[in-house]
């Protein structure tokens, strides 16, 4: 004979089934973060959007002429733009505080950011290997923050803007060599149009 557990039984055992199988799929569903640029789909913009981020690019690109090693390199879509900054002589070591090399180059693209409200920018600090890695990464926020806060400061909104660090997660030439450190350390301008 078969007895029916009581009511707060079943009720109690079911509980920790929900939590696990909430649990086991929030983890199925992670992977890449999802604020990495590979792992954004590619925004999708208007015409006219895709238009003033052009304009905006031809401007950022006058400005960059003038920043030592700084570039602007392929992005994902057409409705995205991605700005590289090297900062080697940007901040003092291990400090988030701006030298006066990375507020000259700040200084000539704050003019375009101004003038197009349209675009959103997402800032995002970079260091070299040396030091902890966690370390690092909180030196990259704060770093990508410092950026933020200067644009802010010249006139771009903070609505339209966000920061974050990678630490040395995401290299782009060798740490071992110095010259590759060097390359390593660099803020990130990811341009979008704003939502």
């Amino acid at each position: 004979m078969t007895t029916t557990p009581p009511k707060s039984t079943s009720k109690s055992l079911l509980l920790p089934l929900c939590l696990s199988a909430l649990f086991l799929s929030a983890c199925a569903t992670q992977g890449v973060p999802a604020d990495t640029p590979s792992a954004r789909p590619a925004p999708v913009a208007s015409t006219a959007q895709v238009a003033d981020l052009a304009a905006l690019q031809q401007e950022l690109r006058t400005a960059l002429g003038s920043i030592d090693g700084a570039e602007i390199v392929a992005a994902p879509s057409a409705a995205e733009l991605h700005l590289r900054i090297p900062v080697s002589n940007g901040f003092g070591s291990g400090s988030a505080e701006l030298r006066p090399a990375l507020t000259r180059a700040l200084e000539s693209l704050l003019p375009a950011f101004v003038r197009h409200p349209e675009a959103a920018l997402h800032i995002v600090g970079h260091t070299d290997s040396i030091g902890s890695e966690m370390h690092n990464l909180q030196l990259s926020i704060k770093r990508g923050e410092a950026v933020m806060e200067y644009l802010r400061s010249g006139g771009v909104a903070l609505d339209r803007m966000s920061a974050d660090g990678k630490g040395e997660a995401e290299p782009i030439a060798d740490n071992a060599q110095e010259s590759g450190r060097t390359r390593n350390r660099r803020v990130e301008i990811f341009v979008r149009p704003k939502d």
